[in-house]
């Protein structure tokens, strides 16, 4: 096996071939995944998958996914390395495709069959297919198990009914990962869920596209009508889908980094703060550091829950890194703000989406909901981690 810095050799090298460095000096957002227009939203998509496609030709996506499903058998180590790497230069970003990569792929590799991950993840290496998830639903986001959509067995086929919302780019997905109640008489309403593959094209599926507070583009609302999936679609054990669920929410909450890490958050702060003259303010000096303490500290835990050390290894332990991420991506975006003054409440049309301060505090707001809202993280972390009493129903 290739060791890590000759890897790291070899990511550089591609990157170096294709980007320019980003200035580290400056504030280095990327294209930024909510836009507003929805040629742009189109654009960034295909940017990410266009970037993905060229990193699979080069042995360079899925790194840690073993060959015989399309990866290289490698390490988390080494996958990191080339998020690592893509930080440093100015590239587009694989956000849009993240759910597939990380979601899917997590989700087919614990739980799928063999022949289900033989057909789905080297479509998903390639960014030939783009995957999205479809659990919440109007009336149960962050209270998952009160979910109402209906799969109904008829035969070898199941039929599926029922509404899903905030689906993040079901629009452009060719598959989802879908949770439905099959089993409405069970003892626990846990127990009677099942995962799902569903195409999206299948007939009965509609997905209407739904603008968020800040303009953006990327979810959606998803009808299902009578749409009928294959016993070769459901992921894990009929009725034991949220067993299989915990597994992909422990993903999403621990890989849920709010746009922080490798600095980012902290290069923000300090380029603000010298835009606008405030480096001197003590005050404001304090703060950053603030900012600077918790990105590092968020670091720091993404690496122990990766190395498995978190909380004993405790899977719900993701859900620290998702109440950290979250609380500093709104603390950071608020302090900007707070730093800029009138500017941080107003632009001048023409201006760049990186001056719109205000517009960054109100997508902060999606990272104390999305994945589970920050109350039920914490309700979480101290029933399957501290081991204290469930909170009174």
């Amino acid at each position: 096996m290739i060791d890590i810095e000759s890897f790291r050799i070899e990511v550089r090298s591609f990157f170096d071939e294709r980007f320019e460095l980003r200035d580290p000096e400056t504030d280095d957002e990327r294209e930024n995944v909510i836009v507003r227009a929805p040629e742009g939203h189109d654009v960034l998509l295909e940017r990410g998958r266009t970037l993905q496609r060229d990193l699979a030709s080069a042995g360079l996506s899925g790194v840690d996914i073993p060959e015989r499903y399309g990866g290289r058998g490698l390490t988390h180590a080494h996958a990191e390395v080339i998020d690592e790497e893509l930080s440093r230069y100015d590239a587009p970003s694989l956000r849009p495709l993240g759910i597939g990569m990380h979601l899917a792929v997590a989700t087919l590799l614990a739980s799928g069959s063999d022949e289900q991950r033989r057909r789905y993840l080297p479509a998903l290496i390639s960014a030939d297919e783009q995957w999205c998830q479809l659990f919440s639903e109007p009336d149960a986001g962050s209270d998952l198990v009160s979910l109402r959509t209906r799969a109904i067995r008829d035969g070898d086929e199941w039929v599926i009914d029922g509404q899903k919302v905030w689906s993040s780019f079901a629009a452009h997905a060719h598959f989802g990962l879908l949770l439905a109640r099959t089993d409405p008489d069970a003892p626990k309403p846990q127990l009677g869920i099942t995962m799902f593959v569903l195409p999206m094209d299948a007939p009965g599926v509609t997905v209407r596209p739904l603008v968020d507070i800040v303009g953006g583009r990327h979810f959606n609302e998803v009808f299902l009508e009578g749409v009928r999936v294959g016993d070769d679609a459901v992921i894990g054990a009929v009725h034991q889908g949220w067993g299989v669920s915990q597994g992909t929410l422990g993903g999403e909450r621990s890989g849920y980094m709010g746009g922080s890490g490798h600095g980012r958050r902290r290069r923000q702060v300090v380029d603000a703060a010298r835009r606008f003259g405030a480096l001197g303010d003590p005050l404001t000096r304090q703060r950053m550091m603030q900012v600077v303490t918790a990105e590092c500290v968020l670091e720091w835990v993404r690496d122990r829950y990766v190395g498995g050390s978190l909380a004993g290894g405790n899977p719900a332990a993701g859900s620290m890194m998702k109440l950290a991420a979250g609380t500093l991506e709104q603390v950071c975006s608020e302090l900007i703000t707070d730093i800029a003054g009138v500017r941080g409440l107003a632009w001048e049309p023409g201006d760049r989406d990186g001056d719109r301060f205000s517009h960054d505090v109100n997508a902060s707001r999606h990272g104390r909901i999305a994945g589970g809202t920050h109350e039920i993280q914490r309700n979480l972390l101290g029933e399957r981690v501290l081991g204290l009493p469930r909170e009174p129903r």
